[in-house]
Order: structure tokens, then C-alpha cells, then sequence
């Protein structure tokens, strides 16, 4: 497992100073005094690599985030700490990995949400699950695409992309939700 993390950090650390494209598993092998084939004993190839990044990386405070508001300024954070890093992966074939990395923070933590809200439990898991789908494919697609084609990103920036949306409808649906399974 060493190994697999030191080719990790030092594929995100390159990654932050050239494309990936550009990255060839002699330079990654050498960078971290591993051979070629190590390499190839753990990865197919360096999206093989690039996708262990994302199953690795965490975005800060996002487990404590109240609300899609604050989940949004954590995964902002998170962007401008790995800035050169998500840029060249947004610019490369590994784009999808970070679309589900952003995909996944928004699901599990809208499940989150919506468990807050459901105390008495009365949703069923099925729905919760394609409630915090519906809500994280609109999150991530649109966190993703400000990301990849905004010049300027700023937190106010991406926040305005959603500025039709609150807290509060979003607890109004899921109560609407559980007042239907009642019926």
C-alpha cells in the first residue's frame, strides 16, 4: 500500500505542473525509486493511477457540512488547495473521475441531509436514494462544469449558480416526500 500512495502523491504532485498526457510511468516510477514494473503490478495505466487519487482523496469538512450551501464552499476549498491538480484533470480524459469524485460528495452527504430530516424514518432507503441522486447529479454536473468553464472562479461565483436553490425547499421536497409515503 505504500507504494500505491507514494504513486498517487507524486502522479497528483506532477499533475499540478504538467498534463497528464504528458506524464509517462518511467518519469512516475522514477520519481518515487520504483521500476516500471511495479508499476504495472498495481495500475493498467496512469488513469488506472489517476482513479486510486480519487478514491483517496477526502474533501475537508464536507462530513460536517449542514447544508448544500456549505458542502459547496467545502468542495470550493478543496478546489483551490488542488487547484493545478483538478485543472489539469478537468483538461484531460480523467475528467469523468473527477465528475464522480464531486458526484460522491454531493450523494452521501445528501443522504446525510436527508436523514436529518426523515428522524422518524418513515422515507424509504430507495427513495432517500434517488432524492440525494436527483440533488447530486444537479450539484456535481454543475460544480464541474463552473469549474471547467468559468476564467474567473471565485466561491461567490459558483454559490450564484445556485442561487435558485436553498435549504429550505430542499427540506420542503423531502418533507413532501415523507407526507406521501403516509398516504
Amino acid at each position: 500500500m505504500k507504494t500505491q500512495h507514494a504513486l498517487a502523491v507524486a502522479l497528483k504532485d506532477m499533475m499540478a505542473h504538467q498534463p497528464i498526457d504528458s506524464i509517462s510511468v518511467l518519469q512516475l516510477s522514477k520519481k518515487c525509486g520504483v521500476s516500471r514494473k511495479t508499476f504495472y503490478y498495481h495500475y493498467h495505466d496512469i488513469y488506472d493511477l489517476l482513479t486510486q487519487v480519487f478514491l483517496e482523496e477526502k474533501i475537508d469538512d464536507a462530513n460536517n457540512a449542514s447544508d448544500y450551501r456549505k458542502l459547496l464552499e467545502c468542495i470550493f476549498n478543496y478546489y483551490l488547495k488542488n487547484e493545478a491538480f483538478i485543472n489539469a484533470t478537468l483538461n484531460s480524459a480523467g475528467k469523468s473521475l473527477f465528475n464522480e469524485f464531486v458526484y460522491n460528495a454531493f450523494y452521501t452527504n445528501g443522504l446525510r441531509f436527508i436523514n436529518k430530516i426523515d428522524v422518524d424514518k418513515k422515507l424509504p432507503m430507495a427513495m432517500k436514494k434517488n432524492i440525494a441522486r436527483f440533488y447530486a447529479y444537479g450539484y456535481g454536473d454543475s460544480t464541474v462544469y463552473y469549474l471547467s468553464n468559468y476564467r474567473h472562479k471565485t466561491l461567490a461565483g459558483l454559490l450564484n449558480s445556485f442561487n435558485f436553490i436553498d435549504s429550505e425547499n430542499f427540506e420542503k421536497n423531502v418533507r413532501k416526500a415523507i407526507k406521501l409515503q403516509g398516504n
